[in-house]
Parts: C-alpha cells; sequence; structure tokens
C-alpha cells in the first residue's frame, strides 16, 4: 500500500464517542483451523454467549449509536451456534440496530438455514473464501472442502434472488503468497452469481503472523482496527484490540460494566494512536502490521471496481455511494 494510500485511510480517523464497529464472539469455538489465523494456538477458554449477554450490549448500543455495525464475527464460527445467533440478530432488529452482520467460514449453511438466514434481519453476511481452485482454497482454509462451501454460497444468493430479500452478500478473498493470481477468476465467477466481492489483505493478529506486506514503519498511522473497534469475548471480557486476542490488555468486563465505560476506558490507546506517538504504544503494537490492512478492495455485479475503501466503514458506506 502505497504511502498516499494510507493518508487518505488516516484522514477517515478521528476521536469517536462510541466504537463504530462492535464485534460479538457469540461463540468461540471453530469448526476450521485456517492456516493465516490465530484460533489453532488460542489458549484462552473457549465458550458460548449467555443471550442476556447481548441483550445487554444491543440495548445500550440501540440507546446511544445504533448505526454502530453489530459484527456476529471474532474468534469463533457462529454458525455453530445458529439458534443463538438467529436470536441475537432477532432481537437486534427489534430494538432498532441498523447494521446487523455475519462473518462465516460458510462450511455450516445447511439448506435448512437458508431462509432463517435471509428473514433473519441481517443486513450483510460475509463469507471466507480465500480461494479459486480447490488446492488453493484448502490449502488455508483447513478442514474446509472448497466444494461444499461454493455451493453453499451459491445455494444462499439464488435464494436470496430468488425470494427478493434484501440481504447483502459479500464473499471475502485475503490475497496470500499461493493464492493472489486465482484473483481474477475468482471475481469473475461470483460477480456472475450476483455477490459483491471484496478483496483484502492479510492480518497479522496482532504481530502473530507475517503477512509480507513490506510496508516501513516510517509510513505508519493509526491503526483503524484500534481506533474504531472494540470486542467483546463471549464471557463479556473486552480486549484492548483484536490483537490482543487472548485478553492479555483487557479493559474489563461488559457484564460489569457499560461498553461507554469501557470504550473511554481504552482512550489513551487511540490518542497515541492519533497522535502518532507510536513508540508510547505497547509492546504488541511495535511488532503488529494491522494497521497497514485496513482498507479493501470491492467489486459490484455489473459494476466497476470501487475504489479501495476503508473496511470500518463497512459496505453500507459503500453502497451509497
Amino acid at each position: 500500500m502505497p504511502p498516499v494510500e494510507l493518508e487518505t485511510l488516516a484522514a477517515t480517523l478521528g476521536k469517536f464517542a462510541f466504537p463504530r464497529k462492535f464485534a460479538v464472539e457469540i461463540c468461540a469455538e471453530c469448526n476450521l483451523a485456517c492456516s493465516m489465523c490465530h484460533h489453532p494456538s488460542m489458549k484462552r477458554a473457549k465458550g458460548t454467549m449467555p443471550f442476556e449477554l447481548w441483550r445487554k450490549c444491543a440495548d445500550e448500543i440501540a440507546a446511544v449509536s445504533p448505526r454502530t455495525e453489530c459484527w456476529f464475527s471474532f474468534c469463533g464460527e457462529p454458525l455453530l451456534e445458529p439458534e443463538l445467533l438467529l436470536r441475537c440478530l432477532d432481537y437486534g432488529r427489534s430494538v432498532g440496530l441498523e447494521s446487523l452482520n455475519i462473518n462465516t467460514n460458510g462450511m455450516l449453511l445447511t439448506p435448512d438455514l437458508d431462509d432463517a438466514v435471509l428473514g433473519s434481519g441481517a443486513h450483510l453476511i460475509v463469507f471466507g473464501v480465500d480461494g479459486f481452485s480447490k488446492a488453493s482454497f484448502e490449502k488455508y482454509r483447513v478442514k474446509a472442502d472448497r466444494d461444499v462451501v461454493y455451493r453453499n454460497v451459491e445455494r444462499l444468493l439464488a435464494r436470496r434472488d430468488a425470494t427478493g430479500s434484501k440481504l447483502a452478500i459479500q464473499v471475502q478473498f485475503i490475497t496470500m503468497e499461493d493464492n493472489a493470481h486465482e484473483v481474477d477468476a475468482y471475481k469473475a465467477h461470483w460477480l456472475a452469481r450476483n455477490a459483491v466481492v471484496k478483496v483484502r489483505r492479510q492480518l497479522s493478529w496482532g504481530g502473530q503472523f507475517e503477512t509480507g506486506l513490506g510496508i516501513s514503519n516510517d509510513e505508519r498511522i493509526p491503526c483503524p482496527w484500534a481506533v474504531t473497534m472494540m470486542h467483546v469475548f463471549w464471557d463479556g471480557r473486552v480486549p484492548r484490540c483484536p490483537g490482543d486476542t487472548e485478553c492479555e490488555e483487557g479493559a474489563g468486563n461488559a457484564w460489569d460494566d457499560s461498553l461507554a465505560n469501557l470504550w473511554a476506558r481504552l482512550g489513551r490507546y487511540r490518542e497515541l494512536h492519533l497522535e502518532r506517538r507510536f513508540g508510547e504504544l505497547p509492546e504488541r503494537c511495535h511488532k503488529c502490521t494491522d494497521w497497514m490492512t485496513g482498507a479493501a478492495e470491492r467489486v459490484r455485479p455489473e459494476a466497476a471496481v470501487v475504489p479501495v475503501e476503508p473496511t470500518w466503514q463497512g459496505l453500507n458506506a459503500v453502497e451509497a455511494r
């Protein structure tokens, strides 16, 4: 990513009184062991979020910032708990949340869930589909079956179009060493099936992975994830940022405090980023490269390529243009 593009992204950041994005880990288990994901080495306890915790969070978001993007995703696969996911979506819709989104690997989207997902009140579902060929896809999406995932996503797209559902469906391609040459074929395949295609860079998950982006720290900008996002684990703990996957530097617990207070408690880290005092950030930030990856290319069916957009603005911001 050239420096000019980085500074364009940095210009979208500021002091936000409440998170722009809120990631909800309703389940910390995963059915895959993807090679570019931290989950296979995660040490903290795994469990399922009680519905009442989501209710508490949703009520506050609805009262304070109903346009905050709520993402059912973080360190687990939400479709391992389909009934809970659908109940959370229904409740979020009932209290007026305006951006309810699912991020899934697609393996568990069985046909009996199609209509439930389409009618759930979700605004967007993103499928992680990181490859076009079977060999490329399954190298990174360990324990997944490329043909099953492709069949599941294609079926949901067809059902959406047949029923007139308004659910936005995206397929996301993370470019890595052995799959970048497949991007053009991937785009053609999914655009022909009326999906939005998103192509993005690989995350380092707080410096746990080498991404090979080759960008100098001299070009560093404030981290979009740290400045805009809050995460809540299944047990209510709130990590400092998405790179704090074990919650070693957490802000507190959403069971015990308001999201607004927890967000304020993390404010000094955001200020260090925005003031570009990067040397004063915690050690984890010194090796993390995720500040480099806050943009994605999106292509809509029968449309020109959407210019690179900050991923934290979300699909709705792009589609509104």
